[in-house]
């Protein structure tokens, strides 16, 4: 049978006039789902990370991009827009680009890849895993790598589809909320306790750095304790080492307190300070004065060692340094081998025991 070359023609145009509509029905189809959350289908999608969780929610997919050149990069998908960041090859550039979720039409997926078309051109995808970019420089064939690429471009499209439903999935849910406890009703606590009075307080003035387990160093042979004591009930009564303190009011509640002279011994000396208010509540305080004595001032005419040897080998008199030693003092503790040095250098048992004398004489200043 012989077709008529018009008729042939007519069916052929009729036909591929049907395959465009059948695409662009697909395409229209898939636009509309997209801006509908369609495609509520998730079972088995690999699942993308989430990136930005608390501000903009972002589901980033790792791709190749065979736009016009094998390029390898993320894929970052959130609620407005779709971004793909060129990572792999450094050399290229120009191939990243960010459009709105909601500009894209066209949207393609045919078991291997998807396209769409972006407000200038179209793009293609591939889900491809990171540890194979670079090494992949044409679409996957067949194999687990490619069904795992062809299972993640499905994932792409379905993100596309139902972004909402993708995130929910991707994202930890919500903490459930706290039940609510009911709590009984306690009952009316007992009364409080009246506290107890308030003890009054002392705050020394003298000697400067005294207080509870402070040692205080001191130099004098006595020490005079001043301070203040203060309590909310009226000026409270001080005792300094069982006598009675010297008291000037400040206020009704305060007074300034003061010791006569306490004699001081070379060590310590513990000092007790009380203070007790009208409700017989006491306060107690030690107080712990180091005695030092002054060193009596060295005389700088004083003659120490290599000066009495000097003397000596000066043919100078012992008696004559006796009597400048009697005078003058010495400024050093003489030790056996210093007298010895004294007696080689000529120096007499008169010397030697003047010189004995002046040091015991300082020692006791």
């Amino acid at each position: 049978m012989s077709l008529n070359p018009r008729g042939w023609c007519g069916w052929r145009t009729g036909l591929l006039l049907l395959l465009f509509l059948s695409v662009a029905t697909v395409g229209m189809s898939a636009t509309k789902r997209s801006k509908n959350g369609g495609d509520s289908d998730l079972t088995g999608i690999v699942r993308p990370d989430l990136i930005n969780a608390q501000t903009n929610p972002t589901l980033r997919f790792p791709v190749m991009n065979t736009t016009g050149s094998f390029t390898y990069g993320w894929l970052d998908i959130s609620s407005n827009t779709i971004t793909y960041t060129e990572v792999q090859p450094t050399r290229k550039s120009g191939h990243s680009f960010t459009v709105s979720r909601f500009a894209i039409n066209n949207i393609r997926f045919n078991r291997t890849e998807l396209s769409f078309k972006a407000p200038k051109k179209w793009e293609t995808i591939i889900y491809l895993p990171q540890d194979r970019w670079g090494s992949v420089h044409t679409r996957p064939g067949m194999g687990a790598a490619a069904n795992r690429s062809s299972l993640g471009t499905a994932s792409i499209y379905k993100t596309l589809m139902n972004f909402d439903g993708v995130l929910a999935l991707v994202k930890p849910p919500a903490p459930p909320p706290k039940p609510v406890m009911v709590q009984p009703v306690a009952p009316a606590p007992p009364p409080k306790p009246v506290a107890p009075p308030s003890p009054p307080a002392i705050v020394l003035s003298s000697p400067p750095g005294a207080g509870e387990s402070q040692p205080v160093e001191w130099q004098e042979s006595t020490v005079v304790i001043r301070g203040v004591a203060m309590d909310s009930t009226g000026i409270p009564v001080v005792q300094i080492n069982g006598s009675p303190a010297n008291m000037r009011p400040q206020t009704p509640q305060a007074a300034e307190f003061w010791s006569d002279p306490l004699p001081l011994q070379a060590g310590s000396n513990q000092i007790k300070v009380i203070a007790s208010n009208a409700a017989h509540v006491e306060t107690k305080l030690d107080v712990t004065v180091d005695y030092k004595p002054k060193a009596a001032p060295v005389n700088p005419r004083a003659l120490d060692r290599q000066e009495i040897i000097g003397l000596l080998q000066g043919a100078v008199p012992s008696a004559r340094i006796i009597d400048l030693i009697k005078e003058r003092g010495i400024k050093f503790s003489p030790s056996a081998d210093d007298l010895n040095a004294i007696r080689a250098a000529g120096g007499t048992d008169d010397l030697i025991e003047a010189i004995q004398q002046a040091a015991a004489a300082a020692k006791g200043t």
